[in-house]
């Protein structure tokens, strides 16, 4: 006497639970593509930072041995920024 949406099967009294794992999987998924994400670009805007730093101290070397005049470091250091 088992009809339609009765007994025990995947989706009888099973159901439930695998699509409450279904969906705890799908946040947990969710969340970590969240989370990667956010780490991928904090690490860019380092990079970022650490090149904006780094043009600056060639800069300021290339000053240091004259090979270019300090207005043209001034106008490296606008550019930079």
């Amino acid at each position: 006497m088992m009809g339609i949406g009765h007994g025990s099967g995947m989706f009888g009294y099973g159901g439930g639970l695998f699509m409450m794992i279904v969906i705890i999987l799908l946040v947990g998924y969710l969340v970590y593509l969240g989370v990667n994400r956010q780490q991928v670009s904090n690490h860019n805007n380092r990079n970022e930072q650490q090149t904006d730093s780094d043009a600056l101290g060639i800069a300021k070397t290339r000053l240091a041995r004259g090979e270019i005049s300090f207005e043209e470091f001034e106008q490296i250091k606008e550019h930079i920024k």
